[in-house]
């Protein structure tokens, strides 16, 4: 569902009771949970990036309690996170119920579609705009979808009502995270960690401000205060970005054990840091045993394959460089990113007409200013300046602020 900045007495509550479905599953019995406990379980492995654990909850709890609400709602989120839109629709038409979860979900696939004013106005129709819970859900559905601005709307209904409610606090620190005003983040996790400061996800939301304006020491710091995965996690990319791998990888694995993140996962970050660097054989290296993992999940498979294979081509296998790319597209053919890679790819072997129709079908499924903002970066990295001048044409015409 909503990649939320979990609430840590609630985190607690249900990593206990994972702990309890899963030794229930090891013995080959039987576990009676309520359906909303089970839509939450299924959520927070969801958050946790172990969606096949999220997946089985899930329909362990429609076969206890057939055509939930809750987790048929949940079921359809797990869909979009794995990028099968038209199962989660498929879900969506079985539901009766006109809830406010329902129609935030009918929002979140409208919003998905590029229908906006659609999924306003089913917004709009919610009973009880001003109800917390409400508030909250509405706001991270603009976040997940990338308009947090759209968020601040609905954060501003529960300004002086919910102004020192945790739930409120979190999801107000994560809209301006998500805008990139590290420093109002900053105060709303300063806040968060004054009011609970044994909470893990308060330090890691701190944490992220840190680590994306570069403070890594500060980063290390704010997790060193915090005890859960996710945070030797982020301790592990500060200490990558440090240039100290060794204590870097002894996070990573730290964050492994507790059975939230996969060695797949880690594997892709290193790749990716590794191909930033333009070390390329490394990043290869990296990608392809991300690639070959036996947790890899189908919906990173696309983008693995193409940053596999513009390594490939730095390295000069052009052959399998466009042979992975092709694996990527057929994998998922409206996926973006292998449509700009492999146009960066031709545009670097001198194929000028071949990538510019590559990146015009990534326009094709993605009309958007932040994918012309990627053609416009990627065209000033290989020094073609006029088609970097165009990108960023369109990208201010489409959204000048």
């Amino acid at each position: 569902m909503s990649k939320k900045n979990l609430l840590s007495g609630r985190d607690k509550e249900l990593q206990e009771m994972a702990e309890q479905y899963e030794a229930a599953k090891a013995e080959n019995r039987t576990i009676y949970l309520d359906a909303d406990d089970l839509a939450d379980l299924a959520d927070w492995y969801a958050v946790h990036h172990k969606y096949a654990m999220a997946t089985e909850v899930v329909e362990y709890g429609l076969g206890i309690h057939p055509d939930n609400t809750a987790l048929l709602v949940e079921q359809a989120y797990l869909f979009l996170d794995t990028q099968h839109k038209e199962q989660a629709k498929d879900i969506l038409e079985r539901i009766a119920e006109e809830s406010s979860e329902v129609k935030v979900l009918k929002a979140n696939l409208l919003l998905g579609e590029g229908k906006e004013e659609e999924a306003e106005a089913i917004l709009d129709s919610i009973d009880d705009k001003d109800d917390l819970a409400n508030i909250v859900d509405v706001s991270y559905m603009y976040i997940d979808m990338g308009f947090p601005e759209k968020a601040l709307t609905w954060l501003t209904r529960g300004l002086e009502k919910y102004a020192e409610e945790e739930a409120y606090l979190a999801v107000t620190g994560d809209c301006y995270y998500a805008q990139g005003l590290f420093e109002k983040a900053t105060f709303f996790f300063n806040k968060l960690i004054d009011k609970n400061p044994y909470s893990a996800p308060y330090w890691f939301g701190l944490a992220r401000c840190y680590f994306d304006q570069q403070m890594f020491d500060k980063a290390i710091e704010a997790c060193d205060y915090a005890t859960v995965a996710d945070d030797y996690l982020m301790k592990g990319h500060s200490f990558f970005q440090l240039g100290n791998e060794e204590s870097a990888m002894e996070n990573y694995l730290q964050a492994e054990k507790f059975h939230l993140v996969s060695h797949g996962f880690i594997n892709t970050f290193i790749g990716l840091n590794k191909t930033s660097k333009g070390e390329w054989k490394e990043g290869y290296d990296y990608l392809e045993k991300a690639i070959t993992a036996e947790d890899s999940h189908d919906f990173a498979l696309p983008s693995l394959y193409a940053n596999a294979a513009l390594c490939l081509h730095k390295m000069g296998k052009k052959r399998k460089a466009h042979q992975y790319c092709k694996k990527a597209y057929d994998l998922a053919p409206e996926e973006i990113d292998p449509y700009l890679i492999e146009g960066r790819i031709y545009m670097e072997e001198g194929e000028y007409e071949k990538g510019v129709k590559k990146w015009a079908k990534a326009l094709e499924y993605a009309p958007y200013a932040d994918t012309w903002h990627e053609i416009g970066m990627c065209s000033m990295e290989i020094g073609q300046l006029s088609y970097a001048k165009l990108a960023f044409e369109h990208v201010k015409e489409m959204e000048p602020d």
